[in-house]
């Protein structure tokens, strides 16, 4: 059937086993079974849902930078993160990416900042036993009792 503007198409009409409606399917390949259609289908429809969460939960194309290089590592970095999320939702049960990705940042937010208290405390140690080692040998009632 000659379609205006576009030429000769083939028409599909569908219902998945999911849905009440149909759908209609349209494509220039006039040659297309059904089956080879809903194959083509598919693998596209997996690449547009995998651009939306790359680009909705990875933040896929918010890098600012100008260096190609810099773009190149983006899109690497945050192909390696949709991989692991994948990887992840796979393994854990079929969670949704957004929530895998928001607990993974909150985890490594925690151990940032248990990392950073870790220091402090690691800073705040070396002082006290820097000071402890330059006045002497001191008891710890004299130790505590001398000014900060």
């Amino acid at each position: 059937m000659p379609y205006e503007g576009v030429g000769e198409v083939q028409w599909y009409f569908c219902r998945f086993p999911y849905a009440k409606e149909w759908r209609l399917f349209l494509s220039t390949d006039t040659a297309l079974s059904l089956v080879k259609m809903m194959e083509i289908y598919t693998v596209r429809w997996t690449v547009e849902v995998f651009f939306k969460e790359m680009k909705q939960h990875v933040r896929l194309g918010r890098s600012q930078s100008r260096d190609l290089d810099a773009q190149i590592a983006h899109v690497t970095l945050r192909c390696i993160t949709y991989i692991f999320l994948a990887y992840l939702r796979r393994v854990d049960g079929y969670e949704s990416l957004g929530l895998l990705f928001e607990g993974i940042v909150a985890e490594l937010r925690e151990k940032n900042l248990a990392e950073r208290l870790w220091a402090l405390f690691e800073d705040l140690l070396h002082a006290v036993l820097s000071s402890v080692a330059e006045s002497g040998p001191m008891d710890l009632q004299q130790f505590q009792q001398s000014p900060p």
